[in-house]
């Protein structure tokens, strides 16, 4: 590799709906610069987190206010540049939207958008990474939930009262803002935690900044899950069942098992689920069944 060589770094979404002619499409939007046709992506902005950026990204060139679902695949590919080439990567997440129709501006870099069947696609998206995207999109069911699985941020060392009544430190109420940032962008509507203070102190961020109630479940709480280790696994399953994108605070062994057992039952490939304070889980299930894992 060319030691001038540059890198950057980038992010798009396949957004899609169920359209009138009862069949799945996506979103492809006209670059009248290049005169192409492709999924909507473009450039991290400094310190900017991939996820982050791919929202932003899709609402800018097509309007549309986004919900992202999972993470698909990365596309990399150089382009030639007479200073040194230039090496490109976009990560891209499936999304779905609750406002399709929204409003569409054409701009110089945009000139058109258009809601396209996987067939259309397939035709009109002639990048070999566009390609790719949709052919990762295709080979999987229809997410129907999101189940945000989240460790207790980082908690006070110091403190003489029961563990369960633990705070978070000042770390990791850092964290806890950090991740609300995030996890807000899966728009969750329901939040539950483990009955711990710093559970509940991990989660309020984030129910806050979606304003969505929350409540205490103590199937999540190391004492239970100890007496019945598949039962937190099962109420996940649960909650997933009611559709939409829902988050869950567990203590850490609860959530390092939680995703171990769902990944072995459905037979989705499972990292090392080791999860740090603070750290989540991104669950995408299809019904009740777990198609997809994400370190968020």
């Amino acid at each position: 590799m060319s030691g001038t060589q540059r890198r950057v770094a980038a992010a798009g979404g396949l957004l899609w709906r169920n359209g009138e002619r009862g069949l799945v499409e996506v979103v492809a939007v006209w670059r009248p610069q290049v005169g192409n046709w492709s999924l909507p992506k473009g450039k991290l902005d400094p310190g900017e987190h991939p996820l982050a950026a791919a929202c932003r990204e899709v609402e800018e060139e097509t309007g549309i206010p986004v919900i992202p679902q999972l993470w698909l695949c990365r596309a990399s590919y150089v382009l030639p540049n007479p200073e040194g080439d230039v090496l490109k990567w976009v990560d891209y997440w499936s999304m779905r939207t609750e406002k399709p129709d929204a409003v569409f501006t054409a701009d110089d870099e945009i000139g058109e958008r258009r809601w396209l069947t996987l067939a259309e696609a397939r035709e009109a998206l002639t990048r070999p990474r566009d390609q790719q995207v949709l052919k990762a999109f295709a080979a999987l069911p229809a997410v129907t939930s999101t189940v945000l699985l989240v460790a207790p941020a980082e908690v006070e060392e110091d403190w003489d009262g029961p563990d369960v009544t633990r705070p978070l430190s000042g770390r990791g109420q850092d964290q806890a803002v950090r991740l609300a940032a995030l996890a807000s962008l899966y728009q969750p509507d329901r939040a539950f935690t483990a009955t711990g203070r710093a559970s509940v102190q991990t989660v309020e961020p984030i129910a806050q900044a979606v304003r969505c109630a929350l409540s205490g479940d103590s199937v999540f709480d190391t004492e239970a899950h100890e007496r019945n280790p598949e039962r937190s696994s099962a109420r996940v399953r649960e909650l997933a069942g009611g559709g939409g994108a829902v988050i869950v605070c567990a203590e850490p062994e609860v959530v390092c098992d939680t995703v171990a057992i769902l990944a072995d039952e459905d037979g989705v490939q499972a990292p090392d689920v080791s999860t740090r304070p603070g750290e989540a889980w991104v669950l995408s299930l299809s019904g009740q069944k777990l198609v997809g894992i994400e370190r968020l």
